[in-house]
């Protein structure tokens, strides 16, 4: 592919370095630096195709930004702007809260949020990714909120954070092909990391919402499972959908309450078969499975039982 575009204010004058700087930025947001700090910048831009551009940019001390709604209409900009952050700090604020870019992680700004914050000697890696190319690999309602954030730490963030950086370190040699396929695995990569960040509306016409929230409703419940607070309402408000919605995803199961009482039994019966818990009684077991509730309390120590009797009777047949 083409060699990236660069720019470095050391081999400019400095006035002309930071006019230049200030131009190449201004589509996207409103600038203000301390006055009188000296100026040192540096960019470099991979364009992969019409969808996607790879910018590396670093500046010295404190970079102030705003999105205006004068820019947004301005510009006609819309795109998400992926930020992996390299060092420094990345810090911004919209009508959805404040959000703290963390180091080796991504976050996801929608440009057309109006929003302002500040960059802290900050070198980052950004994807300006076009609006329709991320939106098209989700759900038709799914909706990606800006600000979207990874923790630090988080295996999903640290993922897509690392195949944006190995991007840099590869593009400059790829063949224009090599660029698009590079480009198409990127996006689809960015969607499946940032399904778990998006809101995902009812609709009976997108046969394709139903799998998807189906898996983040049995994630959450995997993740969650000896939680005693993990109910069908604390699921519901994870994915902001309907109890309605939600019931009809585990129809099947009786329910998503069904779903998880069997899951909490099915970890409690592995528990209760295996020899080194022989010490440990029923009641410690159901509780540690997440079933804190007294009033169903013995119900679970019944169907432990029966599930137990089962499993032997299983066993005694196998053995003959």
């Amino acid at each position: 592919m083409p060699k990236p575009l660069k720019f470095d204010s050391g081999r400019m004058k400095a006035d002309d370095a930071e006019e230049v700087w200030r131009d190449s930025l201004k589509p996207m947001y409103d600038i203000e630096r301390p006055k009188g700090a000296a100026f040192e910048a540096r960019i470099e831009t991979w364009d992969m195709g019409s969808a996607l551009l790879l910018t590396k940019q670093a500046a010295r001390d404190e970079v102030q930004f705003q999105r205006t709604r004068r820019r947004i209409a301005l510009s006609g900009f819309d795109h998400y702007l992926v930020h992996c952050l390299l060092d420094g700090r990345l810090v911004s604020q919209s009508a959805e809260g404040e959000q703290t870019v963390p180091r080796d992680s991504i976050a996801v700004r929608d440009m057309t949020v109006e929003n302002v914050g500040f960059a802290l000697d900050a070198p980052m890696l950004t994807l300006s990714v076009l609006r329709l190319a991320l939106d098209r690999r989700m759900p038709r309602t799914a909706k990606l909120h800006d600000g979207a954030c990874f923790d630090a730490g988080d295996p999903l963030g640290a993922l897509a954070a690392s195949h944006i950086k190995t991007l840099a370190h590869v593009l400059t040699p790829m063949t224009e092909e090599q660029s698009r396929t590079a480009a198409h695995a990127t996006l689809d990569l960015l969607a499946a990391c940032l399904l778990p960040k998006v809101s995902l509306v009812e609709s009976q016409e997108d046969g394709r919402l139903a799998p998807a929230l189906r898996a983040q409703a049995l994630a959450h419940v995997e993740r969650h499972l000896l939680d005693p607070d993990l109910t069908a309402d604390a699921i519901q408000g994870a994915l902001r959908v309907s109890r309605t919605a939600l019931y009809d995803l585990f129809r099947e199961f009786g329910g998503v309450a069904s779903l998880i009482r069997d899951k909490r039994l099915d970890e409690a019966m592995r528990r209760l078969v295996d020899p080194r818990r022989g010490r440990e009684r029923v009641s410690e077991i159901a509780y540690a499975t997440g079933f804190s509730n007294e009033k169903t309390f013995g119900r679970v120590q019944r169907a432990l039982r029966v599930r137990a009797r089962r499993g032997q009777r299983a066993g005694r047949v196998v053995a003959r």
